[in-house]
């Protein structure tokens, strides 16, 4: 019996570890085809030059630039501009985004072609302009500052005082800038326009891998929302120093939602429009946002937020107000 016993369990052990290696290779399996799915997801995804099949999509460019867009890694889909596209897809419940993942300049270029696209993280431009059709305000950034690492900190502080003129820093050839290419500046990109850039550079998750040459010492400094740094410091522990600049202290930048300057970019901001109260104040959309302008300023964000978009709106309703 002990012998028929002992066969008995044996066998049953067999199954079992049969039974678990199966379960494993099966989540395994699972794991994979999830991860093939994804990427072939990307892989799929059409050419920013079609034509929408049917009018319940919308065409959205996005591109490797957290903290707007996060595509890999551990704040994957967690970056300003992805939970701003859900949110937006929340209050327009009838509209199927569609992504298009493609880099800063060939955004640039299909925006000027007039493609039928839009790009969730633009920069706010009262008087418009020919590449494209703004939304109303989104949410307010901290305005660009100069990022660098504590020595550089120091030196610069030190020749140039705080805020810092970015003018007479472009024209000190001791100083390397880098900053991702097809990235716009807002009011300082004259300034930037009349200096050739020591490197801008090309490829996914530019402005990281330029906040990762200055941490080598490769660049000495670069220009960017401070929330750039504190998406870096987050993820790599690397301290990061923002100093702000003269030419735009106190002057915050508004996000807004741009599309093809074209009939079909003119419809999807209209629509936008009508449920932009829902996205300014949509609770996901708040803690991203205060997610990534945490421990940046002084000034609460919340407060920075809320009391710019109400500016901006007061100053567009008067201006409305006195073209009557």
């Amino acid at each position: 019996m002990s012998f028929l016993f002992r066969k008995l369990v044996s066998q049953l052990m067999k199954v079992l570890l049969l039974c678990c290696g199966l379960t494993v290779m099966v989540q395994a399996a699972t794991k994979t085809n999830l991860a093939d799915k994804i990427t072939n997801e990307i892989q799929t995804r059409p050419k920013a030059s079609e034509e929408p099949a049917d009018n319940d999509r919308l065409n959205w460019a996005i591109n490797d630039a957290p903290p707007f867009h996060v595509l890999h890694g551990e704040y994957q889909r967690q970056g300003v501009c992805d939970v701003l596209i859900k949110v937006v897809h929340r209050y327009m419940s009838e509209t199927r985004p569609r992504y298009l993942v493609m880099p800063q300049p060939r955004i640039a270029q299909a925006l000027d072609n007039r493609e039928p696209v839009c790009f969730p993280c633009m920069i706010f431009k009262p008087e418009g302009e020919t590449r494209a059709i703004y939304s109303m305000p989104t949410h307010l950034y901290y305005p660009h500052h100069i990022i660098t690492d504590e020595n550089t900190a120091k030196t610069l502080r030190a020749l140039y005082g705080e805020p810092i003129s970015l003018a007479e820093l472009l024209a000190d050839s001791r100083f390397r800038l880098g900053y991702p290419s097809g990235r716009r500046y807002g009011v300082l990109q004259p300034l930037i326009n009349e200096q050739d850039p020591y490197l801008a550079r090309s490829g996914p998750g530019g402005a990281v891998a330029i906040l990762h040459m200055i941490s080598s010492g490769r660049l000495d400094y670069t220009i960017d929302y401070p929330m750039i740094a504190n998406y870096f410091q987050q993820l790599y522990s690397r301290n990061m120093v923002t100093i702000a600049i003269s030419e735009n202290d106190q002057q915050p930048v508004a996000g807004a939602i741009g599309c093809a300057n074209n009939a079909w970019g003119k419809e999807q901001i209209s629509r936008i429009n009508k449920v932009m109260p829902q996205i300014r104040q949509d609770p996901e959309f708040l803690e991203v946002i205060r997610l990534w302008h945490s421990d940046v300023s002084s000034i609460d964000f919340s407060f920075f937020n809320e009391q710019g978009l109400r500016a901006i709106d007061e100053a567009a309703a008067a201006t409305e107000q006195n073209l009557k």
